[in-house]
């Protein structure tokens, strides 16, 4: 048998150390790293639906719906039920949220320095392109067996 890739076991790597870093740099705001990534997309795009937001990540309802539950929990986040569809609640971020918010995009930054330390702009724009085809590939194949299980 020929040598086997490692790269999902790399980036699995970099993802666990990302959350533990995350975790350390944000806990003064009661906040994880699995809650950061759901508080980042909702001051994106304030009004977001849950649906959206689960979407946006490729995360089910469920997850989403117990990330933005915490953040409520915390006052970072409000829900407002949709006038004209009240089965739609739309999230917006708390003015409460706003130093998490700032702290977590200098986390986000610093991140990307610490896992990209010595490249090169042009290595770090590879590296951020082959990720994004690579995170591509993975989503054309779940959505193409869709219903094939």
């Amino acid at each position: 048998m020929g040598r086997q890739r490692e790269i999902g076991k790399n980036i699995s790597i970099i993802q666990r150390l990302k959350n533990i870093y995350y975790g350390n740099e944000l806990s003064s705001y009661q906040i994880g790293c699995g809650q950061q990534f759901f508080l980042l997309q909702i001051f994106k795009n304030p009004g977001m639906s849950l649906q959206e937001l689960a979407s946006f990540g490729h995360f089910d309802k469920a997850t989403a719906t117990r990330a933005v539950k915490k953040l409520e929990e915390q006052g970072y986040v409000i829900t407002k039920t949709e006038v004209s569809d009240r089965r739609v609640r739309k999230i917006y971020i708390t003015e409460k949220a706003e130093p998490v918010v700032e702290k977590t995009w200098v986390c986000v930054e610093d991140w990307e320095n610490i896992i990209l330390e010595g490249f090169t702009k042009e290595e770090r724009d590879d590296a951020e392109q082959i990720l994004k085809r690579m995170a591509d590939n993975a989503r054309n194949h779940m959505i193409g067996r869709k219903g094939k299980d």
